[in-house]
């Protein structure tokens, strides 16, 4: 049987990851390519919300995003991301959470679409533009305006070309009869052109025509008369070269079914891979057809609902798309049933044949070879040639087709076949590889190769190594370039260097992975030229090396550590060439690490020995922290480099000897050093310097002190500078520290030696810029002293207040100008504080006078009257404050002084206090209160002082002011305050404010202001006395006429005296009446409030009151009678209505002739009712019928009303007739009333199958009721009447109900707890088992079968999970296994779900039916929770040790065998001893000791030490030394062993412990071992003792040779004195002979030492002197003959953080030659 030549695929179900079906739809979901899937899920009220990302790499783990946006289009080909939140469009890197760029669009965007992998399209209402994504910058560019065919049309696609220069833009619309409209709109860059076009749907495909490629526009339309097509055009046809060959246009029918005559075209998408198209139709359907010929292929419906997003599937050549459904459907070419289908059902040979040569499809080959070989045997050469290129899948491309060709004799023009055969192979296509290499040896042999570099660019020959290598002999470039294609990579590299591109050479490699070794590819690039291998091994070192040296690609590169370094070092140096090794290191080993310690101590050793110069720089450049510097300080010294030494050298006393070089040591550097240095290191070097050459190191030292006063300790320095001869050391340390210093110690002694030498410029400075110092005791200090100069002691008072004390000091001391000038140009603001000094010691008042009058304009004038004020001498400032005023100051503290003067002295003050605006009111009135209350009330009261007014007036009795100031002020806080019922005096302030102060204003804002204050207080009686006073009993027409007052004083009898409201009624006539009203009928005065609507002729309201309020409706129908308004009876109707007095209220309602409360009839009616309520409802509905615009709610209703009278024929009549009436709505009532005869008739006039079924059920009859279901169609209708049936037992028909509820996810849960509820466990197994098969079977089904089954079928349970893991929720059947004990399943399923602790726990926790041998090796295997793996180890040793070393085998690249070794040691250790299982793994211990644990190496000594195998145990302790040593040597040397006693003496010496391991030697008389290991100790005592035993026990040639072995370390004395007591002169005679060399050697080199040492000195102080002699400073200033005696070296100012101008000593400095010099390599490779 032919099958179909396509394949149907569900690749997804979106609802079965989470995807809700409201977000399944064209607006809420987009699909750019077969890489994403993006869903717009709508929050509560359609926003909010988040974003779903579906990679459809992973789909099962759906990415969700909390954006909000109105669409998003995932990039085709990367992750950019576009959001678009109504016209602001935003393109971000969804994995990076950055956003790249933003854009506002000025109309609003329709449709928007990634066209290529860089640039949206963007359709407006108006017109469409391009947006790229590769700039960052650029804005929406306007490409054309929509056409007018377009303009009402729901965009739904649009499309570019590759080239992006035709595009088409595709719309629908509704055209009428139900008819879907299509327009395209195809339009051109380069022509700037538009065509409309009718079609629903379009798309651009490629193909090669002859060799041309070919663009083609397809698309579908489908008119008004229902014809159907499928158009298929060339475009761009103009920029075909002249003979190429032209598409013709192919026009094909498209079929639909008749079915579904209504069907039209909604995508098209062209094939990636093969020359067919695919079209989607609305209801599901997919057709095939051929580009080439335009044929229809195939035709078959894929989906139930409609495909609305679709898009190409790049690796199959087929289409996905999304179904409304959530299933995301492949459609994809099944290559090998094409040709047979296309010749079986079609019976179109020749089809077939153009599709098989086109696309390579399988079975068309036998055509093809009988038409090739028939052709060739005619001696049809380029006809055969056309046949085999044409071939399907070239199956007649082969080495024998060339054979036959070549095997052609050539014609009469010298022209062989075989070049026919490739020349028509290359005109329709590429040579194979075979074919390629052919070629090439023909043009080789006719030494034609270069012709061939036309056609590999053009990619017409498949390149390959042999190809390349026949090309590399003349043309190594065009080799090259075959050699990459054909990724011959050697090759590529060989060629690479050849031809000199050696920077090639590594991204080469790290691009395509190959491996290679880099110290083999250096090597033979510095064939060629040094510089070539430098950057071919820095080049290889950036791309990455992989273990053991091969190059990997980058993204497998292993750490930088990997390359072998130090190989490539000596690579360079094998071969002479120290600059490019050096700058390989430079390079390489920046990251400096400490693996490298080796290679850099190499490298600096190299350079320090051969170019100083060189490693200076390299030293100066500190990128290298890991070499020996030990040995690199030691080479630095001996070339001079004394900075560097110091940088490395470890040992306080090397430090010190090399500080002394001061004299080529930079200073700067040498202070910086110091930070390097401990503390108690730092002052002994300071010593040592100071000591040494104080003179000339004193600033270098002051310099370091002051930069590490914190870390040393400023007294401990003070100490060191106090002790030195120099006088004025500690100055200078002081002066360079008390800048920063936080030590008031080191302030107070800076003044204190400051003063004594007599710097008073410096002690002023700081007296005056320090807060450090103690005030009191510098104050003490200088008082005591009393220096000349007073500025220090006048800053140190001034600054913290001892004015007073320096004023009488200095009075004490007759020095009363210094006050003077103090006050006048030091401080004026400290005047006040000066004069009461001067006050307090009695001085002259007219000197205070004219010392004020001389700051008059800066002395601080408040400070200064509190002063004088305390001391009751006001009247002396009159003339300073008149002088003040009389210049026209407006300063408060001017003003206030003089008011002050004026109440002291009683000069007119009422009136000064009135007028005079400044003064501070609350100082005044204060200054007032004893002397005049009320010209403190007056003070007050012109500030607005409240609380100060208050209280003077209660204090004085003065109410009336009070009351007046409460009314003038108006302030509630302030009413508030005074009204409070703890107020004392509130009654009497009352009294004033009725009787005096609201009678006497005429500001309406003051007497509310009153008002409120009352009613706030809560003062009805008293309220009511003023409202009363103010309304009723004044002559006042305003007030009296006021309606808020009339307002005011209704309500406030209503809150206070209710008994005067109806008075007050009658006789008011010009208050608001209907507010009024309320407020009453709030109070419960009723008849008061029925009053006021009378008198106001407000009926309705007035009858409301009676209805609502009263309860007396006999009241209001007299009322209403009385009245009788048609309002007033719609009240009343409405009110008896609501009463339940149905009869009465619509007779009330229609004597009121209102049809507008039949809302209100309609709501009784609802109410309930006997049959003749319901009579009475129908007659007035009927009356409303035609005069209300509401019709529906009426006629329904009535229907209703009928309906509870059980008038069924009349219903039946009424709604045959026309109406209004919602009859499913009727029907609802009706069955909520148990009225499901009414409902059965209401329902089936509607057709409302869905409402219908569970009527028929509640009547009986259930097959009624699922063929109604079946019409409904609707889940809510399925699962009732499936319930319906569950309960009465129908399980079948139950069963065909169920099957549409159950493949809902969110109803299957209750369908099943609702058969098991009724114990139906076997017809809910069946159903779901029924359901599995359904196309819409979805997880929740497969996984909820599973549970079941584990609870009523669990031998079943195993099956079901093979059957179907993949589709179920493993998590949930995991933990049903559980509660059902089913763990063979469970570890099963944990397996699948690929939890693989969880599986091996499970295996542990029930090994009897759960573990398996194969099964735990492989799930523990896999497993990545450590201590499951530690629990499988503990599992084995307790259930199958035999087992165990293949279980330690697999973990143990995983777990820690530290702990593996502990558990191992543990178990039965009672029964095997400490060592436990360790030796039934000795295995394991092997394989993990490479990681040289010391756990690892001890646990396995101690399983060799068991065994007795020495010669493991050697091997062990020599290869890896980390573990207790010591230990072990003390275990071992007390074993019965001799070869492990030896073995403990050489762990002791590799720890130091030369003594036992000397001792264990001796005792085992293994002499040679007992002097090697003295000899490594270098310890002479030890030496010394060795030799003595031997002599002792009379060994003389060990003691020669211990002579021999410790030359460099045995005292020569002792040697002499040894060999002469026991008479072995002889063996000690080569000792001393070499010893006298030694010694000679070394004086002869002190001597010339000391020679050149003395004339340094003299050099460096001749130096020293013309320095001095040629300083330009000397002649310019000379030198203090004072100083002269104290300083015999030029000064300089003192470091940084001196605070003088004195200077420190300083050594002049000229920076090395060392310090500039480049690296150079000058003359290195002799």
């Amino acid at each position: 049987m032919v099958q179909g030549p396509i394949r149907l695929d569900e690749v997804l179900s979106l609802p079965s990851v989470g995807v809700p079906p409201t977000s399944l739809s064209f607006s809420t979901c987009t699909m750019e390519s077969d890489r994403h899937i993006c869903i717009r899920e709508a929050g509560a009220g359609g926003s909010g919300g988040n974003l779903i990302v579906l990679d459809m790499a992973n789909p099962a783990q759906p990415t969700r995003r909390p954006i909000t946006a109105d669409s998003a289009l995932m990039n085709p080909v990367s992750d950019l991301i576009a959001l678009r939140a109504g016209n602001q469009l935003q393109i971000f890197d969804f994995k990076a959470k950055t956003k790249l760029k933003s854009h506002v669009m000025p109309e609003t965007v329709e449709f928007w679409k990634w066209i290529s992998e860089r640039t949206i399209g963007i359709v407006t209402s108006t017109s469409v533009y391009h947006w790229r994504a590769d700039d960052n910058t650029s804005e929406p560019e306007t490409i054309f305006n929509r056409h007018d065919s377009l303009s009402n049309a729901q965009i739904i696609n649009y499309r570019s070309d590759p080239s992006e220069e035709w595009l088409v833009l595709v719309g629908i619309s509704a055209a009428g009869e139900g008819r879907v409209g299509g327009h395209i709109q195809l339009y051109s860059i380069e022509k700037k052109i538009s065509q409309a076009i009718e079609g629903h749907a379009a798309c651009f495909a490629s193909l090669n025509l002859e060799g041309y490629p070919t663009t083609l526009f397809v698309f579908a339309s489908k008119n008004a008369s229902g014809v159907s097509r499928v158009h298929i055009i060339e475009v761009n046809a103009e920029k075909k070269p002249a003979g190429a060959p032209r598409f013709g246009k192919k026009v094909e029918d498209i079929y639909y079914p008749s079915e579904m005559a209504n069907d039209f075209p909604i995508s098209l998408q062209a094939s990636s891979k093969y020359s067919v198209v695919y079209l989607i139709t609305k209801m599901g359907y997919v057709h095939l057809y051929d580009i080439e010929s335009g044929s229809a292929l195939y035709m078959n419906r894929v989906s139930e609902t409609t495909m609305f997003a679709t898009t190409q599937q790049t690796a199959t050549g087929g289409l996905i798309g999304v179904n409304r459904s959530g299933k995301v459907l492949a459609v994809n070419v099944v290559p090998e049933n094409v040709v047979p289908y296309v010749m079986g059902k079609l019976n179109d040979v020749e089809l077939a044949t153009r599709l098989a040569s086109r696309n390579g499809f399988p079975g068309a080959e036998n055509l093809f070879m009988e038409h090739f070989y028939e052709l060739f045997e005619e001696g049809k050469y380029r006809e055969a040639a056309l046949v085999a290129a044409d071939s399907p899948g070239g199956s007649l491309r082969t080495p024998d087709t060339i054979a036959k060709f070549k095997a052609v004799p050539a014609d009469e023009s010298g022209r062989s076949a075989l070049i026919v055969y490739f020349q028509t192979l290359l005109e329709r296509g590429k040579l194979n590889q075979i074919e390629a290499v052919e070629l090439g040896m023909q043009l080789a042999a006719k030494n034609s190769i270069n012709a061939m570099e036309k056609w590999i660019k053009e990619d017409k020959l498949e390149c390959s190594e042999q190809l390349g290598d026949l090309i590399l002999p003349s043309n190594p470039n065009l080799a090259l370039a075959v050699f990459i294609r054909a990724k011959a990579h050697a090759k590529v590299i060989q060629v690479l260097i050849q031809i000199g591109q050696v920077s090639k050479v590594a991204p080469y490699a790290q691009k395509v992975g190959l491996e290679v070794n880099a110290t083999e590819l250096v090597q033979m690039a510095s064939q060629f030229s040094p510089q070539a291998a430098l950057e071919l091994a820095n080049a290889l070192q950036q791309a990455g090396v992989g273990a053991g040296g091969q190059l990997v690609p980058a993204h497998m590169a292993v750490d930088r550590s990997g390359i072998d370094h130090m190989a490539m070092f000596e690579t360079f140096m094998n071969r002479g060439m120290l600059q490019e090794a050096t700058a390989y290191c430079l390079d390489n080993l920046k990251s400096d690490r400490p693996e490298d310690g080796e290679l850099q101590t190499k490298v600096l050793e190299a350079n320090l020995m051969n170019a100083p110069q060189v490693a200076d720089v390299i030293l100066q450049q500190d990128i290298w922290h890991h070499y020996d510097k030990p040995k690199i300080a030691q080479l630095c010294e001996r070339a001079g480099l004394f900075q560097h030494a110091l940088e490395n050298y470890t040992d306080l006393a090397d430090v010190k000897r090399v500080m002394q070089n001061t004299h080529v040591i930079n200073p700067e550097f040498l202070a910086n050093y110091f930070s390097n240095l401990s503390a108690d290191d730092r002052l002994e070097c300071i010593k040592e310097l100071i000591n040494s050459n104080p003179r000339a190191n004193l600033q270098l030292c002051v310099q370091v002190a002051a930069k590490h006063t914190d870390d040393i300790g400023a007294e401990r320095l003070m100490e060191v500078f106090a002790a030195v001869k120099q006088q004025d050391a500690l100055f200078y340390y002081l002066q360079s520290i008390v800048g920063f210093s936080e030590d008031p110690d080191v302030h107070y002694k800076f003044i204190e030696v400051a003063c004594t030498l007599g710097q008073f410029g410096d002690a002023e400075k700081v007296t005056r810029e320090s807060n450090v110092y103690d005030p009191e005791r510098v104050k003490r200090y200088l008082m005591e002293t009393r220096p000349r100069d007073p500025r220090p002691l006048i800053n140190v008072c001034d600054r913290f207040g001892f004015v007073d004390e320096m004023v009488k000091f200095m009075i004490k001391n007759r020095q009363l100008k210094f006050v003077e000038g103090y006050v006048q140009r030091v401080n004026p603001t400290q005047c006040p504080a000066a004069v009461g000094a001067l006050l307090d010691t009695d001085q002259s008042e007219e000197f205070i006078q004219k010392l004020i009058m001389s700051v008059k304009n800066t002395v601080p004038v408040e400070e200064l009257v509190a002063e004088v004020e305390k001391r009751g001498k006001l009247k002396l400032l009159l003339p300073f404050l008149e002088s003040r005023v009389g210049d026209g100051s407006t300063d408060v503290g001017v003003h206030s002084g003089i008011a002050k003067v004026y109440v002291e002295s009683n000069i007119n003050p009422e009136h000064f206090l009135e007028t005079n605006p400044y003064y501070d009111s609350r100082s005044v009135g204060n200054f007032c209160e004893k002397r005049d209350p009320y010209l403190a009330y007056v003070a007050y009261k012109r500030g607005n002082c409240d609380e100060e007014v208050l209280d003077v007036t209660n204090r004085h009795s003065l109410f009336k002011d009070q009351a007046r100031y409460l009314v003038d002020r108006c302030s509630s806080e302030l009413y508030d305050q005074v009204l409070d019922e703890s107020n004392e005096n509130r009654k009497l302030i009352v009294e004033q404010i009725i009787s005096n102060a609201l009678p006497a204003t005429r500001e309406p804002n003051k007497i509310s202001g009153a008002v409120k204050a009352f009613m706030t207080a809560n003062m009805p009686d008293k309220l009511m006395e003023m409202l009363e006073k103010l309304v009723l009993q004044t002559s006042n027409t305003t007030f009296a006429r006021n309606t808020n007052l009339q307002n005011l004083l209704i309500l406030t009898a209503i809150r206070a005296a209710s008994d005067r409201v109806m008075e007050y009624v009658r006789r008011l006539d010009n208050y608001d009446g209907e507010d009024i009203a309320q407020v009453a009928v709030g109070e419960g005065l009723l008849e008061e409030a029925f009053a006021i609507h009378q008198k106001f002729e407000q009926h309705s309201l007035a009858i409301t009151v009676l209805l609502d309020n009263m309860k007396d409706f006999g009241r209001a129908e007299e009322y209403a009678l009385k009245v009788d308004t048609s309002e007033v009876w719609s009240v009343l109707g409405v009110k008896q209505l609501e009463a339940g007095q149905m009869a009465a209220g619509v007779n009330s309602l229609i004597k009121a002739k209102d049809p507008a409360p039949y809302m209100s009839v309609i709501e009784a009616a609802r109410q309930g009712g006997n049959p003749a309520d319901f009579e009475l409802v129908v007659k007035f509905l009927k009356f409303a019928r035609n005069k209300v615009k509401d019709v529906r709610i009426v006629d329904t209703e009535i229907i209703f009303a009928m309906c509870k009278c059980g008038k069924l024929t009349e219903v039946e009549e009424f709604i045959s007739q026309p109406h209004g009436g919602d009859l499913e709505e009727a029907g609802d009532r009706c069955e909520e009333d148990e009225l499901y005869a009414a409902a059965k008739l209401l329902y089936s006039a509607v057709n409302n199958y869905g409402k219908l079924a569970p009527v028929l059920v509640r009547l009986g009859d259930f097959q009624g009721a699922v063929e109604a279901a079946r019409k409904a169609d609707r889940v809510r209708t399925w699962r009732a009447v499936c319930f319906a049936c569950v309960d009465a037992k129908e399980f079948r028909l139950a069963q065909i109900c169920g099957l549409h509820v159950i493949v809902e996810a969110d109803e299957l849960m209750d369908a099943i707890d609702y058969y098991q509820d009724r114990g139906h466990f076997q017809e809910i197994i069946d159903l779901l088992e029924q359901g599995l098969t359904l196309d819409r079977a979805h997880t929740a089904m497969f996984t909820e079968l599973g549970v079941l089954l584990t609870k009523y079928r669990s031998k079943q349970m195993i099956d079901h999970c093979k059957m179907w893991w993949q589709r179920c929720n493993i998590p949930r059947l995991v933990r049903a296994c559980e509660a059902a004990m089913l763990w063979a399943e469970m570890v099963y399923l944990h397996t699948q779900y690929n939890e693989f602790d969880n599986a091996a726990t499970v295996m542990i926790e029930h090994s009897p039916d759960a573990w398996t041998q194969s099964g735990f090796t492989t799930v523990i295997a896999k497993a990545g929770n450590l201590e499951v793996m530690y629990k499988a180890i503990q599992f084995y040793i307790d259930e199958q040790p035999a087992l165990l070393g293949d279980l330690l085998s697999v973990l143990s690249p995983k777990v820690e065998a530290s702990r593996v070794i502990s558990i191992l040691r543990r178990a039965f250790s009672a029964e095997f001893g400490e060592l436990g299982l360790l030796p039934l793994c000795k295995g394991y211990l092997l394989k993990v000791q490479d990681a040289n644990v010391p756990d690892v190496n001890e646990a396995l000594n101690d399983v060799l030490i068991a065994e007795g195998s020495l010669d493991e145990l050697e091997t062990s302790i020599d290869s890896y030394d980390n573990f207790d040593q010591f230990g072990l040597a003390r275990r071992l040397e007390k074993n019965d062993l001799l070869q492990l006693r030896r073995t403990a003496a050489l762990l002791f010496r590799r720890n130091g412990k030369y003594e036992q391991a000397i001792e264990v030697s001796k005792k085992d008389k293994l002499y040679r071992d007992a002097i090697e290991s003295v000899a490594v100790s270098e310890d002479a005592e030890l030496t010394e003792e060795l030799a003595t035993f031997f002599l002792e026990n009379e060994l003389y040639e060990c003691f020669t040779a211990i002579l021999y072995t410790c030359f460099e370390f045995f005292r020569p004395d002792m040697a002499l004195e040894l060999s002469w007591r026991y008479r072995v002169m002889d063996h000690a005679m080569p000792f001393m002979i070499q010893t006298m060399k030694e010694i000679g050697q070394r004086l002869m080199g002190l001597e010339e030492e000391s020679k050149e040492k003395r004339d340094l000195e003299e050099e460096e102080k001749k130096k020293v002197e013309d320095e001095v002699n040629e300083d330009p400073s000397v002649l310019l200033f000379g030198l203090n003959p004072s100083q002269a005696a104290e300083n015999s070296v030029p000064m300089l100012p003192a470091p940084n953080g001196n605070m003088g101008g004195q200077t420190v000593p300083q050594i002049a400095w000229a920076p090395s030659a060392a310090a500039t010099l480049q690296p150079t390599f000058a003359g290195l490779q002799q």
